[in-house]
């Protein structure tokens, strides 16, 4: 007599069970299974994603993730900038064997350009590298175009190996659906600029910005902005330090000094405009009003030399280029001088507040009144931005526009 065991007996009882479902039932049921596993591992997929993926910054907390890493390098910097100060405030006018104050100067002048180039590590200056990509891909675009048009001229209505006419016109308009992209692209980084200068209390138009982005000293204008915001940043966290300090002196006359350096550095990012103007851009554009003048002088004689009719209305047309070119350049010149103006009279400005602020550092002993003085600050250094923005007149027309590009090329390519 054979012994049924109860395991045996239920594997026996599954098997008669399993086998009365039909063919139909038993695939329903893995189908079933199939589904809620894959529901399942989506669901596994989807919340460790979320998990794994990094949370997705606001602006201003982006802002602030920057800053707080900027702060980390640029402290040392003002830490050694104030101790240059220090040093340098009984220091002989000359000296043989020590350091007199030009010395100190230029160690001042060493940790400024420090400062200068931890600064201009934004997101915002990124806009140059960016509005040349967008351009130099919109021409690349615009060659393939042309290349494309050309070849359409042969291609067959049909083919099976070659490129036909109605696939040269899709890839025509692939490539302009793409140039359409780009120039957004870069209406979008205008946009940026504009919103930048309204947080400095500036406010251009798209027009304004258009220009600035045209003229040679738009970086420098920029970069002059971007560090206005930056500073009015440092004097806040100046503050807050000075706050947790608990007036300690020591501790109060260490961070006033620091602040100082944040007028130094105003001071002497505003000296390289000027003598960038002064010594480059100016005599640069003197030298292509030159050069078009002797060109029109050269041209007018062949003009009136010439006896042929078309050939003198080939020199008349491009006599009238040269004209439009010099006189672009003399209004670009007298825009620079103009804006050089502004920034020597917004760096009266700037001296004036340094003096006082100095004279304070100086003779003020209770770190309630430094911090008073460097509150009001903030606001000083809003102004000096506001004084030496240029008066930004837009383009009468795509052609001035153009000619603006042209001089500005050229004092971009004499400076390398």
């Amino acid at each position: 007599m054979i012994k049924i065991t109860k395991t045996v007996l239920t594997t026996m009882i599954s098997t008669t069970l399993l086998s009365t479902f039909s063919h139909a039932q038993w695939s329903d049921s893995i189908n079933d299974a199939y589904e809620t596993s894959k529901e399942k591992s989506k669901e596994i997929y989807h919340s460790a994603k979320q998990r794994l993926e990094p949370k997705q910054l606001t602006p201003q907390e982006l802002k602030e993730q920057r800053f707080s890493a900027l702060w980390e390098e640029v402290f040392e910097e003002y830490q050694e900038g104030a101790s240059i100060l220090e040093s340098s405030k009984n220091a002989p006018n000359s000296a043989w064997f020590s350091k007199d104050k030009l010395d100190y100067k230029g160690d001042l002048d060493q940790v400024l350009n420090n400062i200068i180039g931890i600064l201009t590590e934004d997101n915002l200056l990124l806009y140059k590298q960016e509005m040349i990509d967008k351009k130099r891909n919109i021409s690349s675009l615009k060659s393939d175009i042309i290349f494309y048009r050309e070849k359409m001229v042969g291609a067959p209505k049909e083919s099976m190996i070659h490129t036909t006419k109605s696939q040269y016109r899709d890839k025509i308009k692939n490539a302009k659906d793409e140039i359409a992209i780009f120039k957004n692209d870069i209406e979008m980084i205008k946009r940026r600029l504009t919103k930048r200068f309204q947080e400095n209390g500036i406010n251009l138009s798209t027009e304004q910005i258009d220009v600035l982005l045209t003229r040679v000293d738009g970086d420098d204008i920029i970069q002059m902005t971007v560090i206005m915001d930056v500073l009015n940043r440092i004097t806040e966290q100046i503050l807050k330090l000075m706050q947790e300090s608990n007036e300690e002196l020591s501790q109060a006359k260490k961070y006033y000094g620091m602040h100082l350096i944040s007028w130094q550095l105003v001071i002497h990012i505003q000296q390289r405009y000027i003598d960038k103007v002064n010594n480059n851009f100016i005599p640069q554009i003197e030298h292509i009003i030159n050069q078009t003048q002797k060109m029109m002088g050269k041209t007018s004689r062949l003009y009136e030399m010439e006896q042929d009719a078309q050939k003198k209305r080939i020199y008349r047309k491009n006599l009238n280029i040269q004209a439009e070119t010099k006189k672009v350049a003399q209004s670009y010149k007298e825009q620079l001088l103009l804006a050089n103006s502004e920034m020597k009279k917004a760096q009266q400005v700037s001296l004036s507040n340094l003096k006082l602020a100095q004279n304070t550092y100086y003779t003020v002993s209770l770190s309630s009144e430094l911090y008073s003085v460097i509150s009001e600050s903030q606001t000083l250094f809003n102004k000096i931005a506001k004084i030496q923005m240029p008066n930004i007149i837009p383009f009468e027309n795509k052609k001035i526009k153009q000619k603006y590009q042209e001089i500005t090329g050229k004092l971009l390519n004499n400076q390398r």
